[in-house]
């Protein structure tokens, strides 16, 4: 009985050591767990875009320099009207008081001038001047007679910096023109004749002459008196062209001075009158001036 209870203990070990040597020779594709499956009816999920990647911080600079510094940007002014404001403008007129002191060195000359000016604008002026010659000379080589009109037109410009734009005074300097007619004679002369001791007697015919020259001035003006105005100026005046006769100079050209030279130097003294007639609108800028570097 003993013997049966051990055999059937031997076929029993025997039986489930087989169930394990089977189990362990199965293949892999046994074991594989089955997925389940995917239940299509089932709602897609929402599908975000790719996040986008953040730009790559820049190396820190380790050489030690400074980044570079630009200046601000300076602001720009707004544009200011324009100043608008008016001067005076009219006629002054004057005499020359200089050519009656030259009476009394030249006594055998007698002059008148009448001087004028026009305001053109704020520095520009129109300059005019008219005149008159009357020459008598007498002694015992010759006698001389000649007289003769002229005038000079031409543009001053008043170099004087006001603060007052009302102000008529001025330091000017300017160009003219000036043009003469006369006419002369020598209806007596006497030349001498040293070797034989004696005198040819003679006289010259009455002779017309005109004459251009070119006057440049400089000279001022101040309002003594509400619109009395006292003056001076000087003048260097050059001989463009005369037609005088070859020979026989004109003692005294009107207007220019000695017959006989090509240039000449004047002095003149006025005492003149303002007439104001009109208005002149004067526009100045008012935007500030750009310094200089």
């Amino acid at each position: 009985m003993i013997r049966t209870f051990l055999y059937s203990l031997s076929i029993s070990l025997a039986g489930l050591l087989t169930q394990a040597t089977q189990a362990q020779v199965k293949p892999a594709g046994d074991t594989s767990i089955k997925k389940t499956a995917v239940d299509t009816s089932a709602p897609k999920p929402v599908q975000r875009p790719p996040a986008t990647a953040a730009p790559a911080r820049k190396a820190a600079d380790t050489s030690g320099r400074k980044p570079a510094q630009h200046p601000p940007v300076a602001a720009v002014p707004a544009k200011k009207p324009d100043s608008v404001y008016y001067v005076p403008g009219g006629l002054r007129l004057g005499i020359d008081i200089s050519r009656f002191a030259l009476h009394f060195f030249q006594p055998y000359r007698t002059d008148v001038a009448v001087q004028a000016d026009v305001r053109l604008n704020k520095k520009l002026y129109g300059a005019f001047e008219v005149g008159y010659n009357r020459t008598s000379h007498s002694d015992t080589s010759y006698t001389y007679k000649g007289s003769g009109a002229y005038t000079t037109i031409g543009v001053d410009y008043d170099f004087l910096k006001k603060k007052d734009p009302t102000d008529k005074n001025m330091v000017y300097g300017g160009i003219h023109y000036g043009f003469a007619r006369n006419s002369y004679e020598a209806p007596a002369y006497n030349i001498h004749n040293q070797y034989w001791d004696s005198e040819t007697p003679g006289s010259f015919p009455k002779t017309n002459m005109t004459a251009h020259w070119i006057e440049l001035t400089f000279g001022m003006r101040v309002e003594a008196l509400p619109n009395l105005f006292l003056g001076w100026a000087v003048r260097e005046k050059i001989m463009l062209a005369n037609n005088a006769a070859e020979g026989f100079d004109p003692i005294i050209i009107p207007g220019f001075g000695s017959g006989s030279k090509s240039s000449q130097f004047d002095m003149t003294y006025t005492v003149s009158y303002y007439i104001p007639l009109y208005k002149i609108k004067i526009r100045e800028s008012r935007e500030p001036k750009k310094k200089k570097d």
